[in-house]
């Protein structure tokens, strides 16, 4: 099949020869390639990123939870339970608050829940994946993350001392000119014993590594509450990503109680996740454009080198715009070539991104993706084809765009001047 001669022409002008031209053809090649490739991959971990964030929150946090607005607790948390089952929402009881706990000599502050271990099942999903053990605790037992545990030395059948901040308060008095009195001899303090009986992982290292459950009565206990009481109650509902208005209709049903919802809790960390995955593409999408130049000098050199042949064309009466469509059809043609290879650098590299993550910290000495900072224990990904096809897009668009300057510069060339030329 034969091909149009502004094709023909313009497939004749990339093809590989041993001169400078070439060298440069390929290395404007590389320009898209390597700018592709570190779009896509940073597209994919920012999605991936936010993707993860938000799984192991609805792993390890009910979709809805209801405090009390004037009181620190709720006293009749099943009357509020009963009113959320009306409207379809499954729900639990909880008690949460900073307790210290203490392993030989090692004190370290650590979020305690108190749960319903039945109930809880329904409203979050910390024991459905990874969970080592038992689920189902009573007094005297505790369950604790398996990062935690690593951390600790701990094992199932281990025991640790939890010391309540509502018990170690009884042993201080203030006076009325404010100085302390520490002298209580008739209040005997005594730390909480518990026995690991459970170990979880939602994958979200902040969570795995600070948080640790116990029964309801035994936290109300630890924290001076009256047995059943909750400081909340949470909720799960049958779609968490449309559920507006259902927590609108709890609002006006629940008052005088505050409902506050999983994006309400966490906007911030969504806000800047998505603000830093929009900048971050921003900023990237800037290698394209810094590598869209060389294809530019790339194409002019082309036009020098070849100024007679375009006199010729244009004496037999090709016209402008068939001439401006040869470099036009190189630029697009590098595109192709540079964002395909791109596509496929960046989606290997995103294939081997935690080996690499892995080579890369034997060779530093030190982790290159630390859990504790991330909050998460791998190298998130998500590709998906939307943000494939912006990347796509912007590259193609840019390297035709590139093609654009010598592609009118060709074309605004006198025939008998071209002719003349020594070049």
């Amino acid at each position: 099949m034969r091909l149009p001669a502004d094709f023909f022409l313009a497939f004749r002008y990339l093809r590989p020869k041993r001169t400078f031209v070439s060298v440069i053809t390929l290395l404007s090649i590389l320009g898209p390639t390597l700018g592709v490739a570190i779009l896509l991959i940073v597209s994919s971990v920012m999605a991936g990123f936010d993707r993860d964030i938000r799984r192991g929150i609805m792993n390890m946090q009910a979709h809805l939870q209801v405090y009390p607005r004037y009181e620190a607790v709720i006293g009749d948390p099943a009357a509020m339970m009963a009113a959320l089952r009306e409207h379809g929402v499954q729900c639990s009881p909880l008690i949460e608050g900073s307790a210290l706990i203490q392993l030989r000599q090692s004190i370290q502050p650590k979020m305690l829940r108190g749960i319903v271990p039945a109930l809880e099942k329904e409203v979050s999903n910390v024991a459905a994946k990874g969970f080592i053990g038992r689920f189902d605790i009573r007094d005297g037992e505790a369950i604790i993350g398996q990062r935690l545990a690593m951390q600790l030395g701990l094992r199932i059948g281990d025991q640790m001392l939890i010391h309540s901040p509502a018990r170690l308060t009884q042993n201080v008095t203030w006076k009325d000119d404010g100085q302390v009195d520490i002298s209580q001899p008739d209040v005997i303090y005594l730390p909480e014993e518990v026995h690991v009986v459970g170990l979880f992982s939602t994958g979200v290292a902040d969570f795995d590594d600070n948080v640790i459950f116990v029964t309801l009565d035994q936290a109300a206990e630890l924290f001076g509450y009256e047995w059943g009481a909750a400081t909340c109650v949470q909720g799960k509902v049958a779609d968490p990503m449309r559920m507006d208005a259902l927590v609108q209709t709890l609002r006006e049903a629940l008052l005088p109680a505050d409902v506050v919802t999983w994006q309400e809790r966490n906007q911030l960390l969504f806000g800047t996740l998505r603000v830093e995955k929009n900048l971050m593409s921003f900023l990237m999408a800037f290698i394209v454009l810094v590598a869209s130049f060389s294809i530019a000098a790339t194409l002019i050199t082309v036009v020098v080198q070849k100024t007679r042949e375009i006199g010729v064309l244009k004496a037999v009466g090709m016209s402008r715009w068939l001439i401006a469509r040869i470099f036009l059809l190189q630029g697009a043609v590098i595109g192709v070539i540079g964002t395909s290879l791109g596509t496929g650098l960046g989606l290997l590299v995103m294939a081997c991104r935690n080996q690499i993550a892995a080579l890369l910290s034997a060779i530093m000495g030190h982790d290159v993706f630390p859990a504790e900072l991330y909050h998460l224990t791998q190298i998130p990904a998500l590709t998906t084809a939307a943000d494939l096809g912006r990347i796509v897009a912007l590259s193609l668009s840019i390297c035709v765009l590139a093609a654009l300057v010598p592609a009118l510069y060709a074309s605004a060339m006198a025939p008998a001047k071209a002719l003349q030329d020594d070049v």
